[in-house]
Order: structure tokens, then C-alpha cells, then sequence
């Protein structure tokens, strides 16, 4: 006879549908604790299987609510992402296809297809670990939140650095400034992640990056961050502002490797230890900034 992997409770959730943000933040505001406003469920169906959350009395899903699922531009021609919308829809975009490869590129590489089918853009920013979250961050991504009648925006950094606050505001957006890089620059950008094995698998650690460097190899602009595992994802703040302005070189890439190591605020588990992580932190960032030194960093940039 086969053992069921968890007990399931006696009585199942109650699932609720509103068709707006206010009446969805009505319901959390009325049931509190004993519910939780979903969209794809993903992530919160391995936490109730595990039992690192239980599992609630009322879900209130997000999924009838047609803002939070939509994509539409700026006249600044910022991308503004519904949170609902899943990694799927979101990849086939022709317009985030066009701007923000990177961020394709990153949905790629989370789960397999048929989650990504379900898994919203939104659910991986909530986790605040998610593989979307270092893209985001050098992207400059903006986050918007409502508690039913008003709404605020902040920066992505700020947002995970703030109390969870799920009972009060729900994610109703997330903003992407998308521009094109000067003429007299070179861009480039990186996304990689590393698991225990070659697809479909958690991440140990990902690593996310944008440069630009000037026609004499000088760095214009640097975005660089960190996650994977447990770890909260985030810039590389103090590094990056040493770095703008200088040429790419073997001393600044020293720098740079020292300056992730320390700071990448890793967390260990089961599979990989804090200087495991750190070490392969630093290492790929450092080796992407070398490629990007290579392709156009000025005369002293080494060749292949």
C-alpha cells in the first residue's frame, strides 16, 4: 500500500476568485492569517508538501484580476509586468523578447516547462529567494504595491529589505526600465546559474550582471548581484560605485572577486556550505567581467 508523501487536512482550503484588488485585500484584510492570496501556487504547494507553512483555510487567488496579469509600456517605455503572469506567457512576449533578454534567459532556466506554465513572475519575487531576483536587480526593477486603494512603489532592493507585509499590500506590479546603450558604449550582460545538476533543479547560486563600458574600456556603468539557495538576493553596491569610471583590469577584477566574496550574504544547507557559495559567487562574476574586459576593453583588454 502506498504512503501518501503528506497527510492531507480534513477539510481542504476554500478557494475564493475576486475580480478586483480591493476585493481580494477585503477578503486577506478579513481572514488574515488563515489565507493566502495566490497566483500560480507553485512555490507555496512545496512549502505546504514540506510542511514549512501550513496550509491555509481560504486561498484567494489572483488569477480573475486582468491587471495583474497584463504587460504594457511607459511613455518612458519602462515595461510594466503584471505579477500574475506567468514565466511562460512572459517568455513567448515579443516585446520582453526585444528588452529584456536577460530576463528571458533567467525563466529559461527555472523549473521545467510545465511549471513555468503555472509559476508567476510575481510568486518568484514574493519568495524574496528567487532565480528572477538577481535580473531584476541589476535591471533596476520597481516594485508596486497596493493595500486595496492605494499604491506605492519602491525599489526592488528596498522592497526586500522591508518587512514582509503580505496581511496589508498585495504586489500589483513590477516595472522594468528598459534603454538602449549609447553609441559610444559596449554592452554587456550575464546571467548564470549553478545546481546540483544540469536542469530542472534549485539553484545553489545565481549570479546576474550588466556593464557598459566606453571606447577607452572605462567602466560607464556596472550592476552586479548575487542569490541562490535561501540566500535574499542582492547589489553589490559598494563595489560597483568603485568601479565606475576605472578601466577594466586584472587589479579591479581582484577587487571585485574580494569584494563579492565578503559581501555575498550566502547561506548554507544540506548540498553546498557558506565559502562554497561565496567563492562561487565571486568566481563567476569576476569571469564574465574578464570576458566583457576581453570583447571591448579598450587596448589593454587581454585577447583570446
Amino acid at each position: 500500500m502506498s504512503v501518501p508523501l503528506y497527510q492531507l487536512p480534513e477539510q481542504q482550503p476554500s478557494v475564493w476568485q475576486p475580480t478586483s484588488v480591493a476585493e481580494a485585500m477585503r477578503m486577506k484584510h478579513k481572514w488574515g492569517d488563515d489565507s493566502v492570496l495566490i497566483a500560480g501556487g507553485t512555490w507555496l504547494r512545496t512549502r505546504w508538501e514540506n510542511g514549512l507553512s501550513p496550509l491555509p483555510q481560504h486561498l484567494i487567488s489572483l488569477g480573475n484580476i486582468p491587471s495583474l496579469s497584463g504587460l504594457t509600456v511607459d511613455s518612458l517605455g519602462h515595461i510594466h509586468i503584471g505579477p500574475a503572469l506567468c514565466l511562460a506567457d512572459l517568455m513567448k512576449n515579443e516585446l520582453v523578447r526585444q528588452r529584456c533578454g536577460l530576463l528571458v534567459q533567467a525563466c529559461s532556466e527555472i523549473a521545467a516547462p510545465s511549471v513555468r506554465n503555472l509559476a508567476s513572475i510575481g510568486g518568484n519575487v514574493m519568495s524574496r529567494t528567487g532565480d528572477l531576483i538577481p535580473v531584476l536587480l541589476v535591471m533596476d526593477a520597481q516594485i508596486i504595491c497596493s493595500d486595496g486603494q492605494n499604491e506605492r512603489s519602491l525599489a526592488l532592493a528596498e522592497w526586500l529589505e522591508s518587512p514582509i507585509s503580505s496581511q496589508n499590500e498585495v504586489m500589483t506590479g513590477i516595472v522594468v526600465p528598459t534603454a538602449a546603450p549609447l553609441k559610444e558604449e559596449s554592452k554587456y550582460e550575464f546571467y548564470l546559474k549553478v545546481g546540483r545538476r544540469e536542469a530542472f533543479t534549485p539553484s545553489v547560486v545565481t549570479v546576474a550582471g550588466r556593464l557598459s563600458l566606453g571606447k577607452d574600456g572605462t567602466l560607464t556603468s556596472i550592476a552586479i548581484a548575487a542569490g541562490g539557495g535561501s540566500a535574499v538576493p542582492a547589489r553589490f553596491k559598494d563595489q560597483e560605485a568603485a568601479a565606475i569610471g576605472q578601466s577594466l583590469s586584472k587589479e579591479l577584477l581582484k577587487y571585485l572577486h574580494k569584494g563579492v566574496f565578503a559581501e555575498f550574504d550566502a547561506v548554507a544547507d544540506d548540498y553546498a556550505g557558506v565559502t562554497y557559495r561565496k567563492q562561487t559567487a565571486a568566481n563567476l562574476i569576476v569571469s564574465e567581467c574578464y570576458k566583457a574586459w576581453q570583447k571591448g576593453g579598450g587596448a589593454d583588454a587581454p585577447r583570446s
